[in-house]
């Protein structure tokens, strides 16, 4: 396999070569020229070999003009020493030339003037070949030294690029650059310097928060000095990356021991396997399984786990080394004393390597396991619950429904429908015991079928049913089988297919009024707790009964008494009308008699009789006026139509009548009309301040409508002390309603329901 070599290491080993292309090319571009004294031998050891080659050529080749191999020694010379001494070599190579080849005998006025041409027309060449060959020198030499500059800025590059530490790769670099560029020292600084005697200091990184120094001889040449200074930007750019990779580096160290704090500190257990031994743990291993770091690390991985897990953990760390990825498992690891560990493995595989992290979840699977138990538990009691629930939940709908005053009628068909859903029961009855030892079906609840009982139905009380068992003893009842049962009823139940029953009796007023029954057609008795369910539903059921008795009763005694204090007025009007009225009327006429009889000339006893007249007539309007509030004779005479226009009519405040009622009323409902609207009238001519009043009645569905409403302040209100709240009570005994809208400052309406019947 190849490798790619060092480039240090090749030049090293291209200088070692003892001879070749590479020494002759490093000695011809030196960058100082050889010694003069060196350059004369050569040049004459050159012309002597040129002169006696010419020679031997000339004796070969006598015809031929070998004058052009003088030029040889010319290049060779001007190739290694320079201009100046090439140029000498050109005219001593003319002068052998002309002394040892011409036919001119060595003397330089006999030649010919071929000869002549042919001498200025060589020293022409020979100095165009000086010329030429220097500056093909320079231009060899400057590029020789661009090259090693750029060969010393790779390799400046590998060391500050390559090293850990900033400071010693400047002391290597430097020594490396004063070594390629045949100084006697180059010193790179991290900061600016100042420099010694016999330095010179070179500042680098000009204009950044991060400057450095190039510390070289002071005697440098100017050529030597503009090459150094040609690598200052290269040097520029290498202190800053290298910095950069030094504070890099810094940042990765400071990483590296913040994670290598996290591993050694972390409680999970984390590591670095091969998939058959752990290459590298953390102390929580030790901690977890109780073993060493030696231990650990010399112990299969797959002996630290349980042997009923060995196998399914092998499987999945296989197929992570072969296919890669990642896994999450559970498995249970052994302890260096036995005990068993369950460990939460994530682990992900990368190049055949295992990393990965493991958490102890001992305690989370007891709790698990706790928890389970606790669940079948639970699960055990999930019926019984969930029945509990159900009942509850119809339990309270039925007795939401009650105590909001349903009647008897709306309660029975909910109370079996909430019980046959609670008991997940198809067949559920309510009867009714009849006082000629029937029963009679209030409500039934059964599958689609033509045996089914329906509301209204009548059946005998047999002696042996469980019917007959709850009127006699008021407690709930079973029959787990009707085989020994006999009677109509018992046969009718059988017809519904139905083996077993139970009951609970409905007891108002310690007197057992009919009873809740289920019954069930599956060959198993029924549970034995379910009476108490059924006794629950027929308590509600009870309930609403005795509310709905005691409302109906409740509202007959009010309109009892309402009835009763009408008629005491009615008395109370006609005993003044018929007595105190009569008695002051007669008592004014016969004054009036005596006051006529009176002899004019009597003037002070005229004028006194008529001023008793006067009064009794007074006392006669104010009785007829109190028997007119408590009992309104027009009201008798022409019913509430003509009563409510007189009223209409004395209200101090203007009103509008809408008044649709010309048949005569119960007296009781147009008592209570007739009061509510004087109430009205009264009330809103002392507070209302109102300036009109619109009274609307009319009868509708069995019952008279009643509208009163004013334009005044508003705000009244049928709180304690008001004047509303006996006329509420009054139409309430006639199980009418009486509604109030009275908002600020936008006039107050009574609406008024009363039922005819």
């Amino acid at each position: 396999m190849s490798e790619r070599n060092d480039p240090a290491q090749t030049r090293g080993v291209a200088d070692e070569r003892p001879a070749g292309r590479g020494r002759l090319r490093g000695f011809l571009l030196r960058d100082t020229e050889p010694p003069l004294a060196l350059g004369i031998v050569v040049a004459i050891a050159v012309i002597a070999g040129e002169t006696m080659l010419v020679s031997e050529l000339r004796t070969l080749a006598p015809d031929h003009a070998f004058g052009a191999l003088f030029l040889l020694g010319v290049l060779v010379v001007s190739a290694g020493w320079g201009l100046r001494l090439a140029v000498a070599t050109s005219f001593a190579s003319m002068v052998a030339y002309v002394y040892f080849h011409l036919d001119a005998g060595g003397s330089m006025l006999s030649m010919r003037i071929e000869d002549a041409t042919a001498i200025v027309i060589f020293l022409s060449v020979a100095l165009l070949a000086n010329v030429l060959g220097s500056q093909a020198r320079v231009r060899a030499v400057e590029s020789e030294h661009r090259r090693r500059e750029a060969d010393l800025a790779a390799d400046l590059a590998r060391l500050m690029l390559q090293a850990g530490d900033l400071r010693p790769a400047l002391d290597a670099a430097g020594q490396r650059m004063a070594e390629v560029l045949d100084l006697r020292f180059a010193v790179l600084e991290p900061e600016a310097m100042t420099p010694a005697d016999g330095q010179s200091a070179i500042a680098l990184g000009r204009g950044t928060t991060a400057p450095g120094t190039l510390l070289v001889p002071a005697d440098l040449t100017g050529p030597m000095l503009r090459r150094v200074q040609r690598l200052v930007p290269a040097l520029d750019a290498l202190l800053a990356a290298a910095r950069e990779r030094e504070a890099m580096h810094a940042a990765l160290e400071a990483s590296r021991r913040e994670l290598e704090k996290f591993f050694d500190l972390t409680s999970d257990l984390v590591f670095i396997g091969d998939g058959g031994y752990l290459r590298r743990l953390n102390p929580a291993f030790e901690r977890t399984l109780g073993y060493s770091a030696g231990q650990l690390l010399s112990k299969p991985l797959i002996d630290l786990v349980h042997p009923d897990d060995r196998q399914r953990t092998a499987c999945v760390v296989g197929a992570l080394l072969r296919d890669g990825g990642s896994a999450q498992f559970e498995n249970r690891c052994l302890r260096s004393d036995g005990a068993e560990r369950w460990l939460e493995w994530s682990v992900v595989a990368e190049g055949g390597v295992l990393y990965g992290a493991a958490r102890d979840v001992t305690d989370r699977r007891w709790e698990q396991d706790r928890l389970r138990r606790a669940q079948r538990m639970i699960e055990a009691s999930h019926a019984e619950v969930s029945a509990l629930a159900a009942q509850q939940t119809a339990l309270r709908r039925v007795a939401t429904l009650v105590a909001g005053g349903a009647e008897p009628s709306e309660v029975y068909p909910a109370a079996i429908a909430e019980l046959s859903r609670g008991l997940g029961i198809d067949h559920v009855v309510m009867v009714r015991y009849d006082n000629d030892d029937a029963i009679v079906v209030l409500a039934a609840r059964h599958p689609a079928g033509p045996a089914k009982l329906a509301a209204g139905e009548r059946l005998p009380l047999d002696e042996t049913n469980i019917l007959a068992r709850m009127r006699a003893t008021g407690k709930p009842a079973r029959a787990d089988s009707f085989d020994e049962s006999d009677g109509a009823t018992v046969e009718r139940v059988r017809r519904l297919g139905l083996r077993s029953g139970m009951g609970a009796p409905i007891v108002v007023d310690g007197r057992v009024r009919g009873a809740l029954i289920i019954g069930s057609a599956a060959p198993e008795p029924l549970p034995p707790d379910t009476e108490d369910r059924i006794a629950d539903f027929a308590d509600l059921v009870a309930t609403a009964i005795a509310n709905a008795e005691t409302r109906s009763e409740l509202t007959a005694s009010r309109a009892r008494i309402v009835a009763a204090a009408d008629q005491a007025r009615r008395r109370f009007e006609r005993d003044l009308h018929d007595g105190a009225q009569q008695r002051l009327v007669s008592l004014g006429l016969q004054l009036r008699a005596i006051e006529a009889s009176v002899d004019e000339s009597d003037a002070d006893l005229r004028a006194r009789l008529s001023e008793v007249v006067t009064g009794l007539v007074a006392v006669s309007t104010d009785l007829q006026e109190i028997s007119r509030g408590i009992h309104p004779a027009i009201l008798s005479r022409g019913g509430l139509g003509p009563a409510i226009k007189t009223l209409a009519r004395r209200s101090p405040v203007p009103t509008t009548l809408d008044i649709h009622v010309d048949v005569r009323l119960p007296e009781s409902v147009e008592v209570a009309a007739y009061y509510v609207i004087a109430e009205a009238l009264t009330n809103t001519a002392k507070h209302a301040q109102a300036s009109e009043i619109e009274i609307a009645a009319h009868i509708e569905d069995g019952a008279l409508h009643i509208r009163i409403g004013d334009d005044g302040v508003g705000g009244a209100a049928a709180g304690s002390g008001s004047g509303l709240i006996g006329l509420k009570d009054r139409v309430a005994a006639l199980s009418g309603r009486l509604d109030i809208s009275s908002p600020a400052g936008a006039g107050t309406t009574l609406l008024v329901t009363i039922p005819l019947t």
